[in-house]
């Protein structure tokens, strides 16, 4: 409320900015302090790798997601070069790579398995992941004294897992929710949809419980 009336008071047409007095009202509400400063800003940038990736439908092999991770620690990529742009720290973590590099180590483990064979991901092996190793980056960046964090991700193989979890989850069809990803041919395309399909039916997902 004091961040509203704070907003309302400035020499300006009420409400004219949007979502960024939505968006600052709302960290007012969630820090308690209607004084927001948010001068200490980082990405956190988690990278991991899909099981599904043996099945063809990407252009590339799991290997490169370690390579973009350690561009990544170069600061040769887009986001993070948008980050210095932006004066945002960026801190790359591996949360579960196939293979281990110079990037931080926070493994849940060393990759999912391939959801067209078996789950991806059980309850007690990633999928809730581990608590304390989850979310001990975040605590150290808070006691850092980090005021907001973004997170992102990179992994090959993530937009057929992420479109087989739009498939189930907005009830719509494979073909809808399933791209090129980073520019598969068509035949690639193809090999994809069959693997997501043969992946929904194997594993026989719960929507009702993401």
């Amino acid at each position: 409320g004091t961040a509203r009336k704070k907003w309302n008071s400035i020499a300006k047409p009420l409400h004219s900015l949007g979502k960024l007095e939505e968006h600052i009202i709302r960290i007012a509400g969630i820090t308690g302090n209607a004084e927001v400063k948010l001068k200490k800003r980082a990405l956190i940038a988690m990278r991991a790798d899909n099981g599904v990736v043996e099945e063809g439908v990407t252009q590339t092999g799991q290997e490169v997601t370690a390579i973009v991770a350690e561009n990544f620690l170069e600061g040769a990529t887009s986001a993070a070069i948008m980050c210095q742009s932006a004066e945002v720290d960026l801190f790359p973590i591996d949360i579960g790579m196939v293979r281990d590099t110079r990037v931080p180590n926070y493994k849940v483990a060393y990759g999912t398995k391939n959801m067209v064979k078996e789950p991806a991901m059980t309850m007690r092996r990633g999928a809730s992941g581990n608590p304390d190793r989850s979310s001990s980056c975040e605590r150290e960046k808070k006691k850092a004294g980090y005021q907001i964090l973004a997170t992102g991700e990179m992994g090959i193989g993530n937009t057929t897992t992420s479109s087989a979890v739009a498939s189930v989850l907005l009830d719509e069809s494979v073909e809808t929710m399933t791209g090129r990803g980073a520019g598969l041919d068509s035949a690639g395309l193809r090999r994809k949809i069959r693997a997501i399909k043969t992946a929904i039916a194997k594993n026989e997902p719960n929507a009702d419980d993401p």
